[in-house]
């Protein structure tokens, strides 16, 4: 079940192991807040939803080369929830957006985590549709941009919420593959979720990476050195996008390498050059970042490191 239960016994509760006095508040991640408003997998766990439990309302969330996003309601049988419902193009006769849009519906499906945005089911009717959890606060980058007196201490609770999703991604071997922080969606204030697995890759056993076939139309700002090099996609190539996440969040949703066209940002990177601190960014939160920036994957964290680094500057700010 995604949510949060007593602080002794929910494995899920990043600040568990951490020893604590009798008199430490508790913090933001140990409350209710964090409880997924999914939270009953018996209505939900379903691979198909029905056209008439779907009621979908005016006004786009976004839109896409695929289609639309709309909002809705989908009616249970215990209760109503508001989703976000992806729809394809009715004009959309090209069989490989469809093949793509059912393969990030396959991906979705796969995971289970309160960070990530959950896929509720497909919809076949008028159009192919994919019914998501609903994130009303729309993308972080956007967010940032309209509330620049957030605190840091904000900021960072959020990026340390992606970094736990992030690390789930890793424990089960998943590439995101497009993290970026117009990829994250905020629940609430305090509640982000990582979102828009269209690229994402699941990994064999075998292979710690995934191989692209070619250059695509890719956000190169956000890429690591292998992906433009070697087309080599990987959990620490995901680190390297995280990084430009955090400089992304930190900077108030800023373009990141603002003004310069993508091989430029190459020949910068590969000439040992990282972009500089965003103006009052903590030493510690830009340290990570560079950690993230390094140039060889091998010697780069995995997300395992990442997220115990923030949760402890979390946990030392939150003091």
């Amino acid at each position: 079940m995604t949510r949060f239960r007593n602080k002794t016994t929910d494995n899920l509760n990043p600040y568990a192991t951490r020893p604590e006095s009798t008199t430490v508040e508790a913090l933001p991640m140990d409350t209710k807040v964090y409880e997924s408003p999914y939270a009953d997998p018996d209505e939900l766990r379903t691979a198909t939803v029905d056209r008439k439990q779907l009621v979908l309302e005016d006004g786009e969330l976004g839109s896409g080369n695929f289609g639309t996003v709309l909002k809705g309601i989908y009616k249970m049988r215990k209760s109503e929830k508001q989703v976000a419902v992806k729809i394809l193009k009715n004009d959309d006769n090209n069989p490989a957006v469809r093949e793509e849009m059912l393969r990030e519906a396959s991906v979705m499906q796969q995971l289970d985590n309160p960070y990530i945005v959950r896929m509720i089911g497909i919809c076949e009717a008028e159009n192919l549709m994919l019914v998501m959890e609903l994130a009303d606060l729309g993308p972080l980058n956007k967010f940032l941009q309209k509330n620049r007196h957030i605190l840091v201490r904000n900021i960072t609770e959020l990026v340390h919420q992606v970094s736990m999703g992030m690390k789930y991604l890793e424990e089960h071997n998943f590439v995101h593959r497009d993290l970026a922080a117009r990829n994250v969606l905020l629940v609430t204030q305090h509640y982000a979720k990582i979102s828009d697995f269209g690229l994402s890759k699941a990994l064999t056993e075998e292979e710690n990476y995934y191989k692209a076939k070619g250059h695509g139309k890719w956000p190169v700002k956000w890429y690591a050195p292998e992906c433009m090099n070697y087309f080599k996609f990987s959990c620490k190539s995901d680190v390297w996008s995280f990084g430009v996440l955090m400089w992304e969040a930190y900077s108030l949703g800023l373009k990141p390498y603002k003004g310069m066209k993508g091989a430029e940002v190459i020949q910068m990177i590969e000439s040992g050059e990282r972009m500089a601190a965003p103006a009052n960014c903590p030493p510690e939160v830009y340290n990570l970042m560079k950690m993230c920036w390094t140039y060889k994957p091998d010697e780069r964290p995995g997300f395992s490191i990442v997220e115990r680094r923030l949760r402890d500057y979390y946990y030392d700010i939150s003091q």
